[in-house]
Order: structure tokens, then C-alpha cells, then sequence
């Protein structure tokens, strides 16, 4: 039987911590070229900020700035980690490939047979709340990593519906990606997590604010949903009204 971890069982077995207090993000979205920061304060929810905050902590520590092949799974080329990576080959994957999340991977049905245990790092963003069983498509993500390869995924906590009829839950606790690093034998390297209930309140309700939203004072007109907000930082980390969460793990190479 599995015994669920409480918060601080989950956070402290951490490799890395970071604060996630705005301030020092202000500072790290200030280091970054134009392009980006600008696409940081205006065009992303902060909580995917937040998100990349840590992944740029951890490419540092973790020296996994040059890799050799990285897998996005449903993702693009796009992706902003990639940002923070040096990868020599990029690969997405896509249903018309044959990489569906909703298959057994390991399977002689699975056609992409040469990507098993191929992968330095697979990444995966806001992707299992949209297949019905994300337990086996968590499997598949540890399928196609390498032994010693990185698996990166982050998944709401709470969500609105939104690319029907792909869309299966709400979110998930933190304890969620515990679960599935004990279900695969996986290391844990860092869980992190974000929300405010400000954010929260606009991400169910009407739309996923970006940073410069989020400061005191009258932002917009979805302010005046919830005027009580426009007196709060929403950038201001609430552990009670969690949002979003991540993890970097590690595949053993025995």
C-alpha cells in the first residue's frame, strides 16, 4: 500500500530549493534578453514563470545546460526550457508520429521502437491532465529516457476546463508527481510549486494572468471580479492556493 507524503515529506527531499519570492524573480526576468523577458511579463501565466525560474536554478546546478538529445513530448520547439538548455538535437513528438500518451509504449504495437531508452531529457508541460490515464503516460515518459536521463513535467493544480474533450482533470496535488517518481523508481531532484489566490481566482474564472497583471492596483477589467485583489500582489507565493507544480527527476542507470 502506498503512503501518501505530506508537504513536508515532499519538500524536503528536494536535491535543490529556491525561494520563489517575486522579488528575486523580478531580478532573474531582468537578466534575461529583451525578447524573453518581455514574453515573461506579458505573454505567460505566471505560474509558468515561476516554473522556469526553477528550471534555469536547476539547468545551472544540475549542468544540464549541454545535452545531447531532448525529447518534448506534445510540445514544440517552441518550448521556453529550451531556452535554458543547449540540447545538439531537439525532438517533439505528435500523435501523427504514433507517439500517442494513451498507448503502452513498451508494447510491440508501438511503432517508434528506436526511441525507447533514447532521450537525455524528456520534457513535458501541462500534458496529463489532458489524457485519461496519465499514470501510463508517465510510464512512457520513462520509456523513451535514457538511464541518467532527466524527465521534467509540470501539471496544474487547478484548472479551468479548456481544449475540450481532451481535457480529463482539474489538477493535481504535488504529491501527485511524488507518487508517479515512487511508482518508476525515479530520483527526485526538485518538486516545486506556485499560486496566489489571486492568480488562482482569474485562472478559474476567466484567464491565466501574466506577471504585470498581477501587481496591487487596478490591472484589469477582470479586477473587477474579485475587487478585493487589486489591494494584493498576486505575485506573492500562497501555499494555501496553490496553482501549478513541476519536478525534474532522474532516471537510475542501474
Amino acid at each position: 500500500m502506498y503512503k501518501a507524503k505530506t508537504d513536508y515529506e515532499i519538500f524536503s527531499r528536494n536535491k535543490h530549493s529556491f525561494s520563489s519570492d517575486y522579488r528575486v524573480i523580478e531580478k532573474w526576468i531582468n537578466s534575461q534578453d529583451k525578447i524573453l523577458a518581455r514574453a515573461l511579463t506579458r505573454s505567460h501565466g505566471y505560474n509558468r514563470v515561476v516554473s522556469l525560474f526553477d528550471f534555469d536554478q536547476l539547468s545551472l546546478l544540475e549542468r544540464f545546460q549541454y545535452i545531447d538529445k531532448v525529447c518534448v513530448v506534445s510540445g514544440s520547439e517552441s518550448e521556453l526550457e529550451l531556452n535554458f538548455v543547449n540540447a545538439r538535437e531537439v525532438f517533439t513528438t505528435s500523435l501523427d508520429d504514433g507517439y500517442d500518451l494513451t498507448d503502452n509504449w513498451d508494447s510491440e504495437n508501438f511503432i517508434n521502437k528506436e526511441a525507447i531508452a533514447s532521450f537525455d531529457f524528456v520534457i513535458c508541460n501541462q500534458v496529463l491532465e489532458h489524457v485519461p490515464d496519465p499514470i501510463k503516460a508517465f510510464k512512457n515518459l520513462v520509456l523513451i529516457s535514457k538511464p541518467g536521463g532527466y524527465i521534467w513535467v509540470s501539471i496544474p493544480v487547478i484548472n479551468r476546463i479548456h481544449d475540450e474533450p481532451n481535457f480529463y482533470s482539474s489538477g493535481y496535488h504535488p504529491r501527485y508527481l511524488q507518487f508517479l517518481a515512487d511508482k518508476f523508481h525515479l530520483d527526485t531532484i526538485h518538486i516545486g510549486a506556485w499560486g496566489s489566490i489571486k492568480y488562482k481566482l482569474f485562472a478559474v474564472t476567466r484567464n491565466w494572468p501574466p506577471y504585470r497583471k498581477l501587481k496591487k492596483g487596478l490591472r484589469s477589467n477582470s479586477d473587477f471580479l474579485f475587487p478585493r485583489g487589486i489591494f494584493l500582489d498576486g505575485r506573492k507565493l500562497e501555499k494555501k492556493h496553490l496553482v501549478d507544480t513541476w519536478g525534474l527527476f532522474q532516471k537510475p542507470t542501474v
